[in-house]
């Protein structure tokens, strides 16, 4: 495997030098800025594009958040984290103890949230501590089980689609058709109010580091008494042909642990364009985001997926302008995917695109078994 080794270096010097050797040692290829720093690309493309050619992520955590880059409010190391995170890649995160983190690195510790689905947290105060816990936690990745497993559903699980009570849910039968992710818990625990409150204040900035809105874009937040939900405004819009682009309309989070993310399909003045590579996309992203913001610890989870309505609807490829036909349905009955199966939690990490590609080929189908 190659290993990206992520942190800042001012006060993990030690560390960062002791690494490449265990790592190398342990039969794999260790990966950091030290190594590739002459290169002619600004410092922070090469190490994303160092993160997303790699096959394991390992964050050190010390007491320096690092230098902020002005085009995304946050350092190197929580910029690559985040590419990290958005590609499922297998991360793991040791921390240093016996030190005093500063306030920014503090509150992006608290953005890590726990480190289940393939994730491992580990202490160290020494270098020999940092040595065994790190080749540890790459032996637990060499041992790690495939990424995926199943088991078919006893029982189906009640998901809460937008089309039911689509006044509650953020959601107008007027507005155009949406894609509407739901990620189940199954034999997980309730959330409180409490906890449902935490969700909710960390929800926007964890919505931005998934790369899903823009780091500026205004999101509104409510809290009712049985959810939490994020809400984003639409893109704003060109003239009557323009082309529009996907983006995300809300994340909804139910006291039962239910998890429901919702998307806008590109389009054009013909209608929405339903595109799998586009679709697929983004039930990963919402899987991966649900696994960063689920609280309910259930060891296994359904998910299905849906189009609220057939309505001024074709399947096609997104971004092409100037369409001048199309095969629209003008039914507005919903197409859905309800799940059969549960899938262990590296269903909202690793195995996102997986579940992702295989969930959206049950919807085209869907889609096209009824459209006559």
């Amino acid at each position: 495997m190659k290993i990206f080794i992520s942190s800042v270096r001012t006060g993990l010097e030690a560390e960062r030098d002791a690494l490449p050797g265990l790592i190398r040692a342990l039969g794999h290829e260790p990966v950091r800025f030290e190594d590739f720093s002459a290169q002619a690309v600004p410092s922070r493309e090469a190490c994303i594009k160092a993160v997303e050619s790699s096959d394991a992520y390992l964050l050190l955590l010390g007491p320096h958040y690092g230098a902020v880059f002005p085009e995304t409010g946050q350092s190197a190391t929580e910029d690559e984290w985040v590419t990290a995170q958005r590609l499922g890649t297998p991360r793991f995160v040791l921390r240093k103890s016996g030190v005093d983190f500063d306030a920014r690195q503090q509150a992006f510790e608290a953005t890590l949230g726990d480190y289940g689905s393939g994730r491992f947290y580990k202490m160290f105060a020494t270098v020999a501590e940092v040595l065994n816990a790190a080749a540890g936690a790459i032996h637990e990745l060499e041992q790690a089980p495939g990424a995926l497993e199943f088991e078919p559903l006893i029982r189906m699980p009640a998901i809460h689609w937008l089309t039911d009570g689509t006044g509650s849910q953020g959601f107008r039968s007027s507005d155009r058709p949406r894609l509407e992710v739901h990620i189940v818990p199954i034999e997980g625990s309730p959330l409180s109010s409490r906890i449902l409150e935490q969700v909710l204040s960390g929800l926007p900035a964890r919505v931005r580091s998934a790369g899903l809105v823009s780091m500026t874009e205004a999101l509104d937040t409510a809290h009712e008494a049985a959810a939490i939900q994020l809400d984003a405004s639409p893109p704003p819009t060109g003239g009557w042909n323009s082309v529009t682009s996907g983006s995300l309309a809300s994340v909804r989070v139910l006291k039962d642990g239910q998890i429901a993310v919702a998307f806008r399909l590109p389009g054009d003045s013909m209608g929405t364009i339903v595109d799998a590579q586009d679709v697929t996309t983004r039930v990963a992203s919402a899987l991966r985001l649900t696994g960063q913001i689920d609280m309910t610890r259930a060891p296994k989870v359904a998910v299905g997926i849906g189009l609220t309505s057939r309505s001024m609807t074709a399947i096609g490829v997104a971004g092409q302008s100037n369409r001048t036909s199309a095969s629209l349905s003008s039914r507005s009955e919903p197409v859905r995917v309800e799940p059969d199966e549960s899938m262990s939690r590296a269903a909202l990490d690793r195995g996102a695109d997986e579940v992702a590609a295989t969930l959206v080929r049950s919807l085209l189908r869907n889609f096209q078994s009824t459209e006559h």
